[in-house]
């Protein structure tokens, strides 16, 4: 990787001077923004931040510069291509923008999520200009600047920063290396589809849950707490991992023979497999799309008008007190089976999976810790009973062969816990009608029994 690192002001880099490196070498070009970079989206309160930070710098030490951070610059011919520092950029040269400073940078933002955010700055700006039309001076800005001459190289060092610093997520690390994959001429079709699906981080995490908890090859998946080992996952199975090919989607083939022995061949499914193997660039991305429409559709908002028990039995669901770590597994789950047999007895489906995942609320004896998800796993492949099955009801009957079991610790009758409000609600939810007297073994079996009958209907 060869980089090359310098220091200069916001006026010299803005008004496109060479700048001379600490390796001797000469670097000029104007700023641009790539257009698979992130949205712009520094609110009101980042920019009184820094409007505060300024004052009280200048007040403390009025003959010093002020250090804006370093930014990562990828030197293209006559190009300086911002990798890392564009919201500082962008808030600056809405400064310049309102005060006539810098009238030579010319930034492009092609993202209508950036556009709606300038509007929103400029406006705030324009309104408090008294307060700081003495406090911006581009002079007294300064920058280190981190040059490369490969685009790669400048993502590179850009990946290596963030996975071990707090600033981006593994979602929008992964971003570039995927735009960037695309080719040139699609890039900002692909950026926008990008920015159209929204926060990723609940979906990427079922995801990994769907992809690394397999009996065949189960791979530890860092608590959530652990953010800078969670985001390094991110990137390497959803980034750096991705091969180059072509946009590919596996899933099972039904292939119906006849008398004749001729053959007719239908897809069981129209999407992608959780656990198939990904491309970098357009792949991943609709890879991603597609699971993120199915969390919406199917978990975020509920609202299919065939599905109506569904719906109300998910918005139910998520109701729950204390079952945080068992609702991620569930998740999973839920999205696993659409993805692999669509709305074949979805209802059904859902209660199965939970039966079997939330049972780790009634097994124990108090609070389900994030640490027990993985050895419940262990014990019980929820996940590999749906990606291993080829129909629904092959699924349904490794569900269905799980004995819940309560313990009935903090179940006694005076008792508040967490675990016995669950119980009453799950009871009133499927109008149990527990027996008092054994309140344990009575829910579990109520429960089983409830969900078979419904198989036996259906």
């Amino acid at each position: 990787m060869t980089v090359s690192v310098a220091t200069c002001s916001a006026q010299q880099l803005f008004d496109g001077h060479i700048i001379q490196t600490k390796n001797g070498k000469q670097v000029t070009g104007a700023l641009v923004i790539p257009e698979y970079q992130r949205p712009y989206c520094w609110e009101c309160q980042q920019i009184d931040t820094l409007l505060e930070d300024l004052r009280e710098h200048f007040h403390k030490h009025d003959e010093l510069p002020y250090y804006l951070g370093s930014l990562i610059l990828h030197h293209d011919e006559q190009q300086l291509k911002i990798i890392d520092g564009q919201q500082r950029i962008t808030t600056l040269a809405l400064f310049s923008f309102l005060s006539q400073q810098a009238l030579q940078l010319d930034l492009r933002f092609e993202s209508p999520l950036s556009q709606q955010q300038i509007k929103i700055n400029i406006d705030w700006l324009a309104e408090r200009k008294p307060k700081w039309a003495n406090l911006i001076n581009f002079e007294r800005i300064q920058f280190s600047l981190v040059i490369t001459e490969s685009e790669d190289d400048a993502y590179r060092f850009f990946e290596t920063q963030n996975t071990g610093g707090v600033r981006l997520g593994g979602p929008d690390i992964i971003k570039a290396h995927h735009l960037r994959a695309v080719p040139k001429v699609h890039q900002t079709r692909f950026a926008l589809q990008w920015e159209g699906m929204g926060n990723l981080d609940n979906s990427v995490k079922f995801l990994l849950k769907g992809r690394f908890w397999q009996k065949l090859n189960m791979r530890e998946l860092a608590p959530h707490n652990q953010t800078k080992v969670v985001r390094e996952q991110i990137v390497a199975e959803f980034g750096e991992q991705t091969t180059e090919g072509d946009d590919i989607a596996y899933g099972q083939v039904l292939r119906l023979t006849g008398i004749g022995g001729e053959v007719l061949q239908q897809a069981a499914q129209q999407g992608y497999e959780i656990r198939q193997p990904i491309n970098s660039g357009i792949n991943t991305i609709r890879y991603l799309e597609y699971f993120q429409n199915l969390y919406h559709q199917y978990w975020v908002t509920p609202s299919l008008p065939h599905q109506k028990s569904y719906n109300r039995f998910i918005c139910w669901l998520k109701g729950l007190e204390g079952c945080g770590y068992l609702q991620d597994l569930y998740e999973a789950c839920l999205m696993m089976y659409i993805s692999q047999f669509g709305e074949y007895q979805l209802e059904l489906a859902a209660k199965k999976i939970f039966r079997v995942v939330y049972s780790r609320r009634v097994s124990n004896q108090k609070a389900v810790r994030e640490n027990t998800i993985p050895k419940f796993v262990k014990d019980y492949p929820v996940l590999d009973w749906i990606a291993l099955s080829y129909t629904y009801k092959q699924c349904f009957a490794f569900f269905d062969a799980f004995a819940l079991v309560v313990d009935p610790s903090n179940l006694e009758s005076d008792t508040n816990s967490v675990k016995k409000r669950f119980i009453t609600e799950v009871s009133k939810h499927f109008q149990l009608g527990l027996s008092q007297e054994h309140f344990a073994t009575s829910f579990a079996n109520s429960l089983t029994r409830n969900i078979t009958e419904m198989t036996e209907a259906a």
